[in-house]
């Protein structure tokens, strides 16, 4: 037993009995002494102590009234009562009553007051022990019954890496990075245009790394609130806010000894880029209304589509934490640059959608492969599959048919004089999508659902880039 390690309060109305009690065992505890129970109760509320003894026969409260009245406000410390031998049937009837431990007869020997006193006190400790535990394995269910929840709506969404096609040598070579960093746990940044494929990028490093194993977290940066997504990437205790009615495990603890993909993370609030460059730097954080920082080992991985240097010179995003990020950047090519995969990229969402829309397509003639090669798709993969899971439906028979709506040129950005920017683009498709649907963002048949985005997510970019629906 460590010296110091517990706080012994000794209670008796008679000075000689506490200057005996503390002589003796001052060097083993931390003693406190009082000569009425009254003392005793002002002790209490201002100190910690683990062990009680107290006599029962004092002047004022008795030892069991004041037991009574202990169990009730300070309800952790062990209780020894001593008692003469005329008092034991009055002691044994206040027993459960006053939770007292133990009960020893006066005069004490010293060796049966240490003995008692460290059997009482390996009691405490156990008590104490288990309860840590408990604390612990109900912390530990939570967060699984969260990753579980997590997991089961992410799995439907999950794409094996095999269904990263290309035969182009550029990107191939981009690829074959994948492998050299997947092995470390440096901070990836993948950057690249809207529907590159950048998500599945981020699952290929984590498939390929000694994380495997463990759980791969997405979070959608742009797709939650901004009072909600500090709760969401740390969790919460519970009183933390209005509506905090219980504890929860956020993102980054349910990604402990796996890897977090914050896509969009130009789209963070600026007041919680420190909080993460906290983790990069320091791998711990804070939940919500907590007061114990919490250890974790997360390998991070971003997406943006954003210029984030552009962001750091207009003070949207922080610099320092811009080079946490970036301390390994891969660029998702545009499919514009790797037209050589349409064709690979068609049949493969051909083969993919059958299933679902109960149609196979076993043909696409050599026309209709030119018109989609033809197209440049600001919208990127993401866009071709959306439109090859609409001509499907619209086709007839067994040979892909592009009828109805097909994407114009005048999309695309222009090669004489003037050639837009990533954002002049962005606005001018996301209108023209706002035009088809009436201003309709929402549900079926709208903006979000033709631009292959999450609604929450378009809502977002529009309010960014300054795009009313009325307009």
């Amino acid at each position: 037993m460590g010296a110091k390690k517990y706080t012994i309060l000794y209670i008796d109305d008679e000075p000689h009995n506490l200057t005996t009690f503390k002589a003796t065992f001052k060097w083993e505890y931390h003693i406190l002494t009082a000569q009425s129970a009254f003392d005793g109760f002002d002790i209490l509320a201002e100190q910690e102590v683990q062990l009680i003894i107290s006599d029962q026969r004092m002047a004022g409260l008795s030892g069991t009234e004041f037991f009574k009245k202990v169990v009730k406000r300070f309800p952790d410390p062990m209780r020894i009562i001593l008692t003469g031998y005329s008092e034991l049937e009055i002691i044994m009837r206040a027993i459960n009553e006053c939770g007292i431990y133990r009960y020893m007869t006066k005069p004490w020997k010293e060796s049966d007051m240490k003995k008692t006193i460290e059997d009482t006190l390996e009691v405490y400790q156990l008590r104490k022990d288990k309860e840590s535990l408990l604390q612990q394995l109900d912390v530990a269910n939570k967060k699984l019954a969260a990753e579980n929840t997590y997991l089961k709506e992410e799995i439907q969404q999950q794409q094996p890496v095999s269904t990263i096609i290309t035969k182009n040598k550029a990107f191939q070579e981009k690829l074959s990075l994948i492998q050299k960093v997947a092995t470390t746990n440096t901070s990836v940044l993948i950057r690249g245009e809207t529907g590159t494929g950048k998500e599945l990028m981020a699952r290929a490093i984590h498939e390929a790394s000694s994380r495997k194993d463990q759980a791969l977290i997405k979070v959608n940066c742009a797709a939650l609130p901004a009072n909600l997504i500090e709760s969401e990437l740390f969790g919460h205790e519970r009183g933390a806010f209005t509506g905090a009615t219980q504890k929860r495990v956020g993102r980054f603890e349910l990604a402990d000894g796996g890897t977090i993909f914050l896509d969009e993370i130009g789209e963070l609030p600026i007041d919680l880029q420190p909080k993460l460059l906290r983790v990069l730097q320091e791998s711990t954080f804070d939940r919500v209304g907590g007061t114990q920082p919490i250890q974790t080992d997360v390998r991070v991985i971003t997406a943006t589509n954003r210029n984030l240097e552009q962001e750091i010179e207009k003070g949207n995003f922080r610099e320092d934490l811009f080079y946490r990020l970036n301390v390994f950047p891969i660029l998702n090519p545009p499919l514009r640059e790797r037209k050589e995969d349409i064709p690979l990229l068609v049949h493969h969402f051909l083969e993919k959608h059958a299933s679902n829309i109960g149609k196979r397509i076993k043909k696409v003639s050599s026309e209709v492969m030119e018109q989609l090669m033809a197209y440049n798709y600001p919208g990127n993969i993401r866009e071709l599959e959306n439109l090859i899971e609409r001509y499907m439906i619209i086709s007839s028979g067994d040979s892909l048919e592009l009828t109805g709506w097909l994407p114009q040129q005048k999309d695309l950005p222009s090669s004489d004089g003037h050639f837009k920017t990533m954002e002049e683009m962005e606005i001018h498709h996301i209108k023209n999508a706002l035009q088809l649907t009436k201003g309709k963002v929402f549900g079926t048949g709208g903006a979000a659902e033709k631009l292959g985005m999450n609604a929450k997510t378009l809502d977002s970019r529009m309010r960014k880039l300054g795009i009313r629906k009325e307009g």
